[in-house]
């Protein structure tokens, strides 16, 4: 009962199927990371990717962040700052208050000591408040020549082809549709 061409149709549905849960479903996710990468725009939220092992095993290299900034930390916030040119996410340890300025003294969970320097209030860029763990890990991939030509081109070629093909086969069953009508007529 079931054919070759029910089977490659069957297949076909469901590889579109498939198809557009990614590109609709995970790509929108992706987006949202590159954009709140660069900027606060959306909501304040900002994303990090962790580069090293000082807050394991809470988050584990390669994972991303999501920080929003708040009028106030405290003690066990895990924050995002600025410091040499370099995102850095530690856990606040103490708060000091310095003629009306506050100042947080930070460490990460893997690290022995406190880091050296506290961290104004100015330069703390927001609070984590999720995390996915070894996501950055693939972003990175993706910025890379073969992770964009597989996940971003091969996915949207395949998409192209596969409209074009039922575009075919709808233009096809048009056209007998046609010549039926007309040897009907005859």
């Amino acid at each position: 009962m079931f054919d070759d061409r029910d089977m490659i149709k069957t297949v076909s549905y469901i590889g579109q199927l498939l198809l557009k849960a990614v590109i609709f479903g995970i790509l929108p996710f992706f987006f949202f990371i590159l954009i709140t990468s660069r900027t606060p725009v959306i909501g304040g939220i900002q994303s990090f990717t962790v580069l090293s092992g000082s807050m394991e095993p809470i988050l584990p290299v390669g994972s991303i962040i999501f920080t929003q900034k708040f009028p106030s930390y405290r003690i066990n916030d895990v924050i995002a700052f600025k410091r040499n040119n370099v995102i850095v996410t530690h856990r606040i340890v103490d708060i000091e208050d310095k003629n009306s300025v506050l100042y947080y003294k930070t460490k990460g969970d893997a690290n022995n000591t406190v880091d050296s320097d506290p961290v104004s209030s100015f330069d703390i860029l927001g609070r984590s408040f999720y995390y996915v763990p070894y996501l950055g890990r693939f972003v990175f991939f993706l910025k890379t020549i073969p992770g964009f030509l597989i996940f971003i081109i091969l996915p949207a070629l395949i998409y192209i082809i596969m409209e074009i093909f039922n575009i075919k086969n709808e233009m096809t069953k048009e056209i007998e549709k046609k010549l039926q009508q007309k040897m009907q007529k005859t």
